[in-house]
């Protein structure tokens, strides 16, 4: 296959959608497990365990950041070889940052667990008799560390090339274990260290499965020499998304925390829950954008106009996807939570879920933005509004929290995740013009995707108009003549049911 076939072949629409309907796959699947597990995960830890359960798998995903945006980095790296065909360079990065993060890893993961036995003896409201059982479940958490920066880079090599495919296929029976394993383990022990040994192990099993797959899409890397001089450039532009990594699990999981510490460890569940239930949903963004980041790197550097009219369809695609599930949040949460968790939990709950079901929206489409300018090589702007995001945090949970409770966390985060999303819409016409007439198309659809979930506070009918009314706008409006077209030509060739 020639350099420019193989560039087209990755850029296009339709590769791109069959490697979002993999991630989908591996992505939801786990999400109807741990929906279905939660109410006997909460039943059996009962409420405080739960809380500090819920803090555990904050920090496994909080974990990413000890990467220092080498995996991120890495993936930019293989797609610009894959536009430029220098494989070889490629594997030569790759390899090097892969065995500098497993050294890293394990630094950091003795760090982690010295940080994390502070914070529980001085700053978590937890009783005394269950502190020494928390420390040692952390302290077996902690394991997990090295795995999951290690794992970031192996899932790199799969994207760049969107080969997702076979990984999805068999990850998904360590899936089944990740969620339903800690329930086997509360039968026999009522403690979470087994719990935390359970997520530890499946870790270790994905990357046993990463490296194989990873090897077989790039057989460079099996005769590839370890260089640093081959990670300089990487290590670069990793410098910033290092920030941004870090910033993360400060802005996504400080409310919890404090919340934790300033009420409980219960007010922590009521807040939680829900915010991790409706975060899921952002498996669909993170979906599509594992495939369609680096085919937008990749046409960025061959066909600049191609990867503004890629960025337009994936905020499309995006907001397709989530505006629904944001409109049953806000339209039934109160509802859906007392079926699910009880009417009690409800009460508590309730309103922080309404609140998120506009938060979760903005965020889905904050992700596109944010994987642009990191594929522009651009990962500075995305460092800087991330800690502009921390500024504005702290001073909205430090007056809202005290004054709402939870539903004050949860008001804090939507604002803050409001902000970001104008921001790097802002950003992105400075830095990157081609994206401005295809921005343009789409304003009137955020504003009315906006519009039909304030009317969603009516009720289901309402909320179901609105999003009728967002739908044909978007088939007029932010379609042009070759996409409604080629949807239609799709749809005439649909096997009939």
């Amino acid at each position: 296959m020639s350099q420019d076939n193989r560039v087209g072949e990755l850029t296009a629409t339709r590769t791109i959608a069959i490697s979002t309907a993999w991630n989908l796959s591996g992505r939801i699947f786990p999400l109807l497990i741990a929906v279905a597990a939660t109410p006997f995960l909460l039943h059996a830890m009962g409420l405080t365990r739960w809380g500090i359960f819920s803090l555990s798998l904050a920090l496994m995903s909080a974990f990413t950041i000890f990467d220092l945006g080498l995996a991120r980095a890495l993936t930019r790296t293989i797609a610009h070889a894959i536009a430029t065909g220098d494989d070889d360079a490629a594997a030569e990065a790759t390899k090097t940052g892969i065995v500098v993060l497993a050294g890293l890893g394990v630094v950091f993961a003795v760090l982690a667990a010295l940080g994390l036995h502070f914070y529980v003896g001085h700053a978590l409201k937890v009783p005394a008799t269950l502190r020494p059982e928390v420390m040692r479940a952390l302290d077996v958490l902690c394991l997990a560390l090295p795995l999951v920066v290690v794992n970031g880079s192996l899932w790199g090599i799969l994207s760049a090339h969107q080969r997702v495919g076979a990984y999805t296929i068999i990850n998904m029976p360590i899936l089944i274990v990740y969620y339903l394993g800690p329930l086997a383990t509360l039968a026999i022990w009522h403690s979470l260290v087994p719990v935390m040994a359970v997520q530890v192990m499946c870790r270790a099993l994905t990357t046993v499965v990463l490296w194989r797959l990873a090897h077989r899409v790039m057989p460079s890397l099996t005769t590839a020499r370890v260089s640093l001089r081959a990670i300089r450039p990487v290590l670069h532009l990793g410098g910033w998304m290092t920030v941004s990594n870090l910033a993360f699990p400060v802005l996504l999981y400080l409310d919890r925390f404090v919340i934790a510490s300033v009420l409980s460890p219960a007010a922590t569940a009521w807040y939680a829950t829900p915010f991790d239930i409706i975060f899921r949903f952002t498996a669909l963004p993170q979906a599509l954008m594992a495939a369609a980041f680096p085919a937008m790197t990749t046409a960025h550097r061959a066909a600049p106009a191609r990867a503004a009219l890629l960025y337009r369809r994936a905020l499309l695609a995006v907001g397709a996807m989530v505006l629904p599930v944001a409109l049953v949040a806000v339209t039934m949460a109160q509802l859906l939570l007392r079926l699910w968790l009880g009417a009690p939990f409800a009460l508590h709950a309730g309103p922080v879920l309404r609140l998120l079901g506009f938060g979760i929206l903005f965020y889905s489409l904050d992700i596109v933005a944010a994987d642009l300018l990191d594929g522009l090589g651009q990962p500075a702007f995305n460092a800087r509004l991330a800690l502009l995001e921390i500024a504005i945090l702290i001073p909205l949970l430090l007056v809202l929290l005290p004054l709402f409770g939870v539903v004050g966390a949860a008001a804090s985060w939507v604002a803050r995740v409001a902000i970001s999303f104008g921001l790097r819409l802002w950003l992105l016409t400075r830095i990157f013009p081609e994206t401005r007439a295809e921005l343009l198309r789409l304003v009137p659809v955020f504003a009315l995707s906006l519009l039909a979930l304030v009317v969603a506070m009516l009720g289901p009918v309402p909320a179901g108009a609105g999003l009728l009314v967002v739908a044909t706008f978007t088939w007029t409006r932010a379609l042009n003549g070759a996409e409604r077209t080629a949807v239609l030509v799709r749809l005439r060739r649909a096997p009939a049911p």
